[in-house]
């Protein structure tokens, strides 16, 4: 629907450093009863994740890292659901060289880049540009046939602090999938005051994790 190809845009905005237009779609959809939307989520998205338990507030959730589902875990939340059942689909939407520099969380099926990194630097933030991978979609299809999993089944998206798994998880939507959960603190974790990502997150929080990727785990480019 609209809402869904406003909301896509603005995420993308976000991902790809329009920060005027990320702030102008966001205000848009985020007044009035868009944040109802958000935090009933979809009928039926919690249908069969009775053992993924998540105790995090919608009301708490940033916007770069909203997904129409309303489903979100924190590190914790997320270690524990997949010790429980390993099954669950745990993809890294991260770009691989950043995977290869800074790690990954043990227990990641499949690293699918929901962006990748340019050689063009960005004057405003001083980072890189990052481009769509235009194929995330077919490449998770794939993926997800390849796993014997279906649209339905729960997938845990995570990237470095929620947004890109944001951006993923909004995509997937858009493709049927209704059952994608955004670990919204993701790898790395949110900026400290002093600029380091040293305040939560995945590796922050001492689960296992590893530089070492995984036979299969790699993207196949």
């Amino acid at each position: 629907c609209c809402y869904n190809n406003i909301m896509l845009a603005g995420l993308e905005a976000d991902l790809l450093g329009d920060k005027a237009m990320s702030r102008k779609v966001f205000k848009s959809i985020f007044d009035g009863a868009t944040l109802t939307f958000l935090a009933l989520g979809f009928p039926g998205a919690n249908a069969g994740n009775a053992a993924i338990q998540s105790e995090i507030d919608t009301a708490t959730i940033k916007p770069a890292n909203a997904t129409p589902l309303g489903l979100y875990l924190t590190p914790e939340e997320a270690h524990r659901a997949l010790t429980q059942n390993p099954d669950i689909l745990f993809i890294d939407v991260r770009d691989p060289i950043e995977v290869m520099f800074v790690g990954l969380a043990e227990g990641v099926d499949k690293i699918v880049p929901i962006a990748l990194a340019t050689h063009e630097v960005d004057p405003e933030t001083g980072q890189y540009r990052m481009v769509v991978n235009g194929d995330f979609v077919a490449s998770m299809d794939e993926v997800v046939a390849a796993k014997g999993r279906t649209k339905s089944d729960p997938i845990f998206v995570s990237c470095r602090s929620g947004s890109r798994s944001a951006v993923a998880a909004r995509k997937l939507v858009g493709a049927g999938y209704t059952n994608v959960w955004n670990l919204v603190e993701g790898f790395e974790g949110d900026k400290a005051p002093d600029g380091t990502r040293a305040k939560n997150g995945w590796r922050n929080a001492g689960l296992p994790w590893t530089y070492k990727l995984p036979a299969g785990v790699a993207w196949d480019n």
